[in-house]
């Protein structure tokens, strides 16, 4: 017993130290306001990074190459094609303004049809906007159309197959029938708990179908009215001759002769009434042109000129053709300071002389940039649950 008492003393006699005594003396405690101003630092630099994050930002930008011209050019009036000319649509000696059509070749297509048709293109493109099928109902299906006849036709098929769809109004009967039979099977709702399940089920089937087709009619129409738009670019292009820029246009005696021209021969000339009036042009595509507006600032790094020597040009986005061509959408920039850079150095004009543009658009602050793409797949994400269930 006894020596069971001296070995339970031993053992409560051990002490267990971590450290050694110089250790402790040389650590001691952390004082409190140590620990307080650490933390409160801690939540300020946090705060600051937050504040500095929302109000610092930094605008988004849309690079591409343009090419620079001068209006102020006198410009020669050629043909597009060879052919016999059918109308001058200006008289001689007469003012033009930029983009009037001076005459049109002869060929297959009636004139008045493609100016009646242009108008009605107008119709289509509100259609995309408000999915009002009345405003494809005076779309013309009889027109002569020349060399363009096999993109028309598509076009035309396209318009129809929106037009069958929206007068059946399969989906609004069909719709009113299962609305008629929900009423029914919910006046005695658990006896019939399965069959509205089932109709529920069909009433979001017949949604989806509606969807989807509205959806195939109008990938439909939009692949037609993009491949139509570009037949009529290249009929023009083919067929008629416009003028470049703002002037005087002095025909030559081929108005008055026999009116036949070969690829290339000239019509006349255009003298300019602008003085050193230049113009930038560039083509972006269909994810580029979004966020872009007249009045857009634009820097553009010439490539004959270095920027480091000669500074960069300035100019604004004077238009937007929202037409697409190829997909691209044409861009116009002018120059207020006219070619006069950065540096104030004057940039002399020649011709084919092109550079790298920077479109500035809208701008966005560091935080909405972080947070922005996080809130967008937290609904996305949401929508695909609910959807599912």
């Amino acid at each position: 017993m006894d020596k069971f008492t001296n070995s339970s003393e031993k053992e409560t006699s051990v002490q267990i130290e971590l450290h050694h005594k110089e250790v402790t003396d040389l650590l001691g405690d952390a004082p409190k306001w140590l620990i307080h101003s650490g933390s409160y630092l801690l939540y300020g630099i946090l705060f600051l990074l937050l504040t500095g994050a929302s109000l610092i930002s930094y605008p988004d930008v849309v690079r591409g190459t343009v090419f620079i011209d001068d209006l102020a050019n006198v410009e020669w009036v050629t043909a597009n094609s060879s052919g016999q000319i059918e109308t001058f649509f200006v008289e001689n000696n007469s003012l033009v303004k930029r983009g009037d059509t001076i005459c049109i070749m002869q060929n297959p297509a009636f004139l008045d049809d493609v100016k009646k048709f242009c108008q009605i293109l107008t119709n289509v493109e509100q259609y995309y906007l408000t999915n009002k099928t009345d405003l494809l109902r005076t779309f013309p299906f009889d027109l002569t159309m020349g060399e363009m006849s096999g993109a028309y036709e598509n076009f035309t098929k396209a318009v129809r197959s929106c037009m069958i769809y929206d007068d059946h109004n399969y989906y609004s009967q069909r719709k009113s029938f299962f609305q008629k039979e929900m009423t029914i099977l919910e006046r005695d709702a658990e006896k019939n708990e399965l069959a509205i399940l089932r109709l529920e089920r069909d009433i979001f089937e017949l949604s989806i179908s509606h969807k989807m087709e509205i959806e195939k009619n109008r990938e439909q129409l939009e692949l037609a009215y993009e491949n139509m738009v570009n037949s009529m670019r290249t009929w023009e292009s083919k067929y008629l001759v416009r003028s470049h820029s703002e002037g005087r246009i002095i025909l030559g005696e081929v108005r008055i002769l026999t009116r036949m021209v070969n690829t290339g021969d000239t019509l006349g000339s255009i003298i300019s009434s602008n003085k050193e009036e230049f113009v930038a042009r560039l083509q972006l595509e269909q994810e580029q042109i979004v966020g872009v507006e007249a009045g857009n600032p634009v820097y553009i790094r010439l490539s004959k000129y270095p920027e480091h020597t000669y500074g960069i040009l300035t100019g604004i986005v004077s238009s937007i053709n929202f037409v697409p061509y190829n997909k691209q959408y044409a861009i116009e920039i002018s120059f207020p300071d006219q070619l006069r850079t950065t540096a104030n150095k004057e940039i002399k004009y020649e011709l084919g002389i092109k550079g790298e543009a920077e479109i500035i658009t809208y701008s966005h602050s560091v935080l909405s940039r972080i947070f922005n793409p996080i809130y967008a797949l937290f609904i996305k994400t949401k929508d695909e649950i609910k959807n599912r269930y």
